[in-house]
């Protein structure tokens, strides 16, 4: 339908994901408050990897109504998992206040212990942010209990280093731009990272599970066009 009109259908399609982000960003940004941040981040935050998900499937029409599907959604996914979510945020909760403690530590040292404590602190940061994203797509896609969440979002990031490294450097240049454009933050910054790292981690997953919804996709994709016959 988009091809039929052209350069026009395409931008129309654009501004339809630039909507549907800022919206999706708008219901992360209520759900944390809801949950007065602590116990709001991980069921806004699985809530809003949802809805991207289904964005990112295709599954709100262009004809419209977009924006009452995001948010049926994003509700729905908030009210039932709320504590399921909570429960799968938690050891990254612990995580990261020991990173921070760290961070908080590393003014007091000197020398090659300072030097290894803040490689340290960067390394186990980063696995962190990679096995969370993980867990927030895996936890989407797959009707699993938490404990096998984690374990298999664990896991995931190491299966491809290079996608690894790529989610990354891809995150922090979208950190960097937001730095320098804050006002983006509130109307498009959460949705963008949670969109960008959950298509990686998709990405990643319809290459292991032949049973993933986007697998046949690939499947087709990597079919060579039939030729023509001489005959």
């Amino acid at each position: 339908m988009i091809e039929e009109y052209g350069w026009a259908g395409r931008v129309m399609s654009w501004l339809r994901v630039v909507a549907s982000l800022i919206v999706v960003n708008l219901l992360f940004v209520a759900g944390a408050l809801v949950g007065l941040v602590v116990l709001g981040l991980a069921p806004a935050a699985l809530a809003a990897t949802a809805c991207l998900t289904l964005l990112r499937d295709g599954a709100f029409a262009p004809g419209g109504g977009a924006e009452q599907g995001l948010a049926r959604t994003f509700v729905r996914t908030y009210r039932a998992r709320f504590w399921r979510a909570n429960l799968l945020a938690l050891p990254f909760g612990v995580v990261a206040v020991l990173l921070v403690l760290d961070t908080a530590v590393l003014p007091a040292l000197d020398g090659p212990i300072a030097a290894a404590l803040a490689v340290f602190t960067w390394v186990v940061g980063a696995a962190a942010l990679l096995a969370f994203v993980a867990a927030l797509t895996v936890a989407v896609r797959y009707d699993e209990a938490p404990g096998a969440v984690l374990r298999y979002a664990a896991v995931l990031p190491f299966t491809s280093p290079v996608t690894s490294l790529v989610l990354l450097a891809t995150l922090a240049v979208i950190g960097v731009a937001l730095s320098l454009l804050p006002m983006l933050i509130p109307l498009v910054g959460f949705a963008v990272v949670l969109f960008v790292a959950g298509w990686f981690v998709d990405h990643r997953l319809a290459v292991l599970d032949p049973d993933h919804p986007r697998a046949a996709d690939r499947r087709a994709a990597a079919m060579p066009a039939p030729t023509a016959s001489t005959h």
